[in-house]
């Protein structure tokens, strides 16, 4: 367990040959590690088969949650394994590669090189911030020639996003994190929130059995360039059903970049499958001279060389499972090369004659540097033999110094002593009151997702069985209906521009859904009796942002608030009625942090108040108020 992710392997894990030393990365599918590979002494990266929705770590082994989620634990995992070989094959500038596999504490792991450099999701962190017209240039290359080579194979990468391309410190883009298996997770178990992110993904990927093809990555790399082009990801293709509110780059974007750019990253974005490029071909020629043309070296398949009788196994997890090995944690020990004792050997002798030539002249110097009172007893050949141009060393004296007294330690009264205890009791309860809280903020960022998928699939054209009601104050309902009534999956849109999406029941929401008021707030999760209730995500664009269980349309229970005007600030713990209600943890733009007890969203009562320098302070507070405090 580490700070990065609670189902994280702790540092110093011992995989076979790998050190795990720390986390890099982690999602709903698996966490990735960079470790060191004491055979080759160098940093690998390593990711772990973990689907949160199905798994769960006890020790340092993985299990299914439970009896009814082993089948799909143990099928993800064959896929997972899969995907593994698949990619062991591709040698690419482009394409991160699979060095071998492994499997052990009832789960897989993938090795790969470890690419050093920054995500495009990092350099793309700061809202608004852009990526300059020759960096977008070189990215949309790697990508064009980068999925090009995967397309050729017969594959697919489908999870092309921000967070899944490095840039590595030569300027060279990569694809990492390639999303076949969870993809086939997601047709089998419709837990389609682990497949997608929704600012890049086509529309396509959100219905099981969509209409997947090259068209799909095209999509998802035209929406990262997007948003490196514009500073911001398009508009999510669910949220594009009915009235596409895509504003093309050709029309915004025409002082930075020649026009055949921007229209083929436009056409690449198109919502409907068939009307965006085909192939990669198809898309590289609309852009025509504004990118280079590169002239990369094509990709290398590897063969797997036969083995011989008596071979040890392949150290590489293999392209298929006819010519290859998986490797099964812990019983493979990699065996040392035979010659490694010929080479130790020969150092030692290297590294002897050194000794024999150079140590008289060494040992004789090093009489002069020795303290007083200690015994040498060199050669008295030595100084004859020493160079005359070097002159004789001095030995060096330490400077005299006086160390001053240490300080006397302060006195603490006992009522100082009794706000300390009380202030760190408080601090840690909220600590562990925090952890929670942020386990059922990602559960509700999942529920939220869902629920687009369900509004999706509620606006899409051609539902079963759908009809289009009328109501007498203007309001429209496109969708599914039982016995006159809102019932199913169907789209409202209000006179006012109000839009509701999802599962009816009984003529209102109930179950997943959307809401998106005309004036810029909206919610997404689950629904009970027409009021959001459940896990889901509210948002009031610009002003706050608010992720977690919810009651009666308000935020009740573990969450969190970010307050995204000035002065922002971000909540999370215990809420009630929309406002922090006891234990939790608030953090100020300024990199102040405050843990302890609060109540209607003020701190109230104790608490550590730490700085931006990370320096801790008891503190009592009353109403939001400070009334003591101590270091």
């Amino acid at each position: 367990m580490t700070l990065d992710n609670v189902q994280a392997l702790p540092p110093g894990t011992m995989l076979g040959d790998y050190r795990l030393d720390t986390v890099i990365g982690h999602g709903g599918f698996g966490i990735t590690y960079r470790a060191f590979d004491s055979q080759l002494a160098k940093v690998v990266a390593i990711k772990e088969y973990l689907p949160v929705e199905f798994a769960v770590r006890e020790g340092q082994n993985v299990v299914a949650r439970g009896a009814r989620f082993a089948e799909d634990f143990a099928w993800g995992r064959e896929r997972f394994l899969d995907e593994a070989r698949a990619l062991a094959r591709f040698r690419h500038s482009h394409i991160v590669p699979v060095m071998r596999f492994l499997e052990g504490n009832g789960t897989a792991y993938t090795v790969m090189e470890f690419e050093d450099g920054r995500n495009v999701a990092e350099l793309l962190r700061e809202p608004g911030r852009r990526l300059p017209p020759d960096e977008v240039r070189r990215l949309a290359e790697g990508l064009l020639l980068g999925l090009d080579a995967v397309h050729a194979q017969g594959f697919l990468h489908r999870d092309i996003k921000p967070s899944n391309i490095i840039i590595r410190r030569d300027g060279v883009p990569v694809l990492i994190d390639f999303g076949a298996a969870r993809q086939a997770m997601g047709n089998r178990t419709r837990a389609m929130t682990s497949v997608l992110t929704p600012q890049y993904a086509p529309i396509e990927q959100y219905t099981v059995g969509g209409n997947h093809g090259p068209w799909s990555d095209i999509y998802s790399a035209a929406a990262v360039l997007y948003h490196a082009i514009a500073g911001r990801p398009p508009p999510e293709a669910a949220g594009r059903v009915g009235t596409d509110s895509y504003q093309p780059l050709a029309n915004t974007q025409a002082a930075r970049f020649d026009r055949a750019f921007l229209e083929a990253v436009d056409r690449g974005l198109a919502f409907a499958p068939a009307e965006r490029p085909q192939s990669i071909t198809d898309w590289s020629k609309l852009f025509g001279v504004s990118l280079a043309r590169a002239h990369d070296a094509p990709t290398q398949r590897m063969d797997a060389a036969p083995v011989l009788p008596g071979d040890p196994a392949p150290r590489l997890g293999g392209v298929s499972r006819e010519t290859s090995e998986r490797v099964v944690l812990p019983k493979t020990v990699s065996p040392r090369r035979a010659a490694t004792p010929w080479i130790l050997l020969a150092l030692a002798l290297v590294a002897g004659g050194v000794v024999w030539q150079y140590a008289p002249p060494l040992f004789g110097r090093m009489s002069t540097l020795l303290p007083s009172g200690t015994q040498s007893s060199p050669d008295p050949s030595a100084e004859a033999s020493a160079p005359a141009s070097m002159p004789a060393p001095t030995a060096i004296q330490p400077p005299s110094a006086t160390l001053a007294p240490a300080p006397p330690a302060p006195v603490v009264s006992p009522e100082q002593k009794q706000l300390q205890d009380l202030a760190q009791r408080a601090a840690a309860s909220a600590r562990a009151v925090f952890e929670k809280a942020k386990e059922a903020s990602g559960a509700a960022r999942t529920m939220a997702g869902e629920a687009r998928i369900a509004a999706a699939r509620a606006a899409r054209p051609g539902l079963e069985n759908a009809e289009r009601i009328t109501a007498d104050d203007g309001a429209s309902y496109v969708g599914q209906t039982a016995d006159g009534k809102r019932q199913g999956l169907g789209v409202l849109e209000f006179k006012d521009g109000d839009r509701q999406a999802g599962e009816w029941k009984n003529n209102i929401l109930d179950g997943l859904g959307i809401e998106r008021l005309s004036d810029g707030p909206r919610y997404e999760g689950q629904w009970s009796t027409g009021l959001p209730a459940g896990l889901g995500v509210r948002e009031k664009p610009g002003r706050e942002r608010a992720e977690g269980n919810f009651a009666v349309g308000q935020l009740e229970g573990l969450g969190t608030r970010r307050i995204l005007s000035e002065p922002t600030l971000t909540q999370t713990g215990e809420f009630h009625g929309d406002t922090l209600d006891g234990l939790g943890i608030e953090t100020l733009a300024n990199g102040e942090r405050y843990e302890g007890a609060f109540r209607a969203g003020k701190r109230h009562g104790f608490g550590l108040l730490i700085g931006p320098d990370e320096r801790a302070r008891a503190s009592r507070w009353d109403d939001g108020k400070l009334v003591e405090s101590m270091p």
